[in-house]
């Protein structure tokens, strides 16, 4: 007969798990054991540290769009699992955690922490399982409820559960279908609501468009809506792969690090239609003005616009449908001023990128150019992770992707060491695909060094594949803070702040058996890169890079009240200066 933990493997099977992040521990042995048994999934990923055994699941589900899936063990394992599982609640990814929890002693001693009571907050579900019979529903529930509302579902299994003996089902039970891929129910949206977003669209002349993770599926459509509306387009961090950065009118991020172009479309914009944009934060938007805004979302818990907001309409439902019954509505605009505006703001603010990412001071690698040099290199159906940071920083702003390239990171909890282990799970996600991890020296520290150890742990399978390049930026200093701190006192030349201990990633990759190659040369850059993907397997590249080149937000933060180019009118003189002057003003980068 099977047991408990035999069981719960099966089952994980059948909803289509293809592997499973964690660590072992003596509570959740038993289901560790039936994981890495005869069956070749779900596969066990042993980890180094819980936390990058959930932002593995998390990434994982980022990246696929399927269910993740974690465990860890009592005690101090399930709380630094927590951790990390506040990036998949927070950035609504569906994952299920399996929780093990201790047997009581004899005396009756009480579990060292009660795991429903800490994991209650981060899941959609959470329930504590201390009967064998009721393991099948209650897994069944939680991996409905992470996909159906795209959170995460905790499932808290005592030991003795888990090593218990599956009891059997009752005659003609014994096979429960379960579809491999549930797909949570999506309305269909209502046509009024439909027909009132399009007379709030057709009424408007300056039209912004704003994507979010939302949209992934309805990247067709959006494309379809901006054409017809001659509207500018900006992304949300977590919607970066949803269009590719080639096409005219999409002017970057939209975010509190974003692009001066992203928040001037913001600005200056009369109708601003927000799609899938269930990460944007509305108080980017200026509250001077008249604009009208139209949110189209799957929920309305997905909306950036809450209940309690009125906007001038408002579509719930399955966004690409939602688009779909749009688009024959929509006039289009004869007008196109507007777009011609956006379309050269842009393009001179991408001159303006590339010529900052060519300015060299000193000794030191301008860390702008490692991303630019890499932009122009990347192949096709690459995954780019990034770490937060500086690293997100230069993604921000460089980063130039195709279609059908990837990207992704810890959006709103914005972890540090989060892009190693997104690294991982992109990797045994997408064995054929290159994939790259933007990672500075503080992020690298605060727990990426670690699971390197797990990549040379997969060094032999990972050898033949595509590479896997973990590019660090090593400035010896918290760059971001560092930023952060000089801004305000409004002083660049105020000293680094964040300093990090001095180490040689290089030779540590070498320690583990990985390659590694270190570049302090500007000149050099171009080719490490081009060496780094020929090759095959894991790498590690680390760039000595200058830690007073400035992001663009020392002194543009992309709020409500920033500076950017007018795009209702041509002012004298060149756009780029003035782009230039309104980013770099404040620290005479002009």
């Amino acid at each position: 007969m099977a047991s408990v933990s035999e069981f719960v493997a099966a089952r994980l099977r059948a909803w289509g798990v293809d592997r499973v992040f964690g660590f072992p521990g003596r509570d959740v042995d038993a289901l560790v054991t039936a994981l890495t048994g005869r069956r070749k999934t779900p596969e066990f990923v042993h980890v180094r540290h819980e936390e990058s055994a959930a932002l593995m699941a998390c990434a994982h589900a980022k990246l696929t769009g399927r269910l993740g899936c974690c465990l860890a063990s009592s005690g101090p394992g399930a709380l630094r699992l927590l951790s990390g599982l506040y990036d998949a609640a927070l950035d609504r990814r569906p994952v299920v955690a399996v929780v093990g929890q201790e047997a009581p002693s004899g005396g009756g001693r009480r579990p060292s922490i009660h795991a429903t009571h800490h994991f209650a907050e981060a899941s959609v579900y959470c329930e504590l399982v201390s009967n064998p019979a009721l393991v099948g529903s209650a897994l069944d529930r939680a991996v409905r409820a992470a996909l159906s509302e795209r959170g995460v579902a905790t499932l808290v299994v005592p030991r003795s559960v888990l090593e218990a003996q599956a009891p059997r089902a009752p005659r003609g039970n014994e096979e429960v279908p379960v579809p491999a891929r549930h797909r949570p129910s999506v309305w269909s949206p209502e046509k009024r609501d439909v027909h009132q977003a399009a007379d709030v669209l057709n009424a408007g002349r300056r039209v912004a468009v704003v994507v979010g993770p939302g949209a992934a599926d309805a990247s067709g459509q959006v494309v379809g809506v901006a054409e017809l509306l001659a509207a500018g387009v900006a992304k949300t961090y977590l919607a970066r792969d949803v269009l590719p950065d080639d096409l005219p009118y999409v002017a970057g991020v939209a975010g509190p690090y974003g692009s001066v172009i992203a928040a001037a479309l913001l600005r200056d914009c009369d109708t601003l239609l927000l799609v899938g944009a269930e990460d944007f934060d509305t108080a980017l938007v200026p509250e001077s003005g008249a604009r009208r805004v139209v949110t189209v979302d799957v929920d309305a818990e997905a909306s950036p616009v809450g209940r309690e907001a009125s906007p001038a309409a408002r579509v719930t439902g399955d966004v690409a449908a939602a688009l779909e019954m749009l688009i024959p509505l929509l006039h289009r605009t004869s007008g196109r001023r507007w777009r011609t505006n956006v379309e050269r703001a842009i393009r001179e603010w991408r001159a303006d990128g590339h010529a900052k990412a060519h300015r060299f001071f000193g000794m030191a690698i301008n860390p702008r150019s490692v991303v630019t040099e890499l932009s122009a290199r990347l192949p096709d159906r690459a995954v780019v992770v990034t770490d937060s940071g500086s690293a997100l920083d230069w993604w921000t702003r460089h980063l130039e992707l195709r279609s059908g390239m990837r990207t992704t990171l810890s959006g709103r909890l914005a972890t540090p060491g989060a892009a190693v282990p997104y690294a991982v799970a992109a990797r045994l996600a997408f064995p054929e695909r290159p994939v790259i991890a933007l990672v500075g020296d503080g992020a690298l520290q605060a727990g990426g060094m670690n699971e390197l150890i797990t990549v040379r742990r997969h060094l032999e399978r990972l050898a033949g594949l595509p590479p896997t390049i973990f590019c660090v930026f090593n400035n010896e200093d918290l760059s971001r803070l560092t930023w952060e701190r000089r801004k305000e006192a409004g002083n660049p030349r105020i000293p680094a702040t964040g300093e990090v201990p001095a180490v040689s990633y290089t030779q540590y990759a070498r320690l583990l058996g990985l390659p590694g190659v270190r570049c302090d040369r500007q000149g050099q850059v171009g080719a490490v890169w081009e060496g780094a993907l020929a090759g095959q397997g894991p790498m590690l590249l680390e760039f000595m890079v200058d830690g007073d080149t400035p992001p663009d937000w020392a002194d543009f933060r992309g709020s409500a009240g920033a500076r950017g180019p007018s795009l209702t009118h041509r002012a004298g003189g060149s756009l780029r200066r003035r782009i230039t002057a309104s980013i770099g003003g404040l620290f005479g980068l002009t």
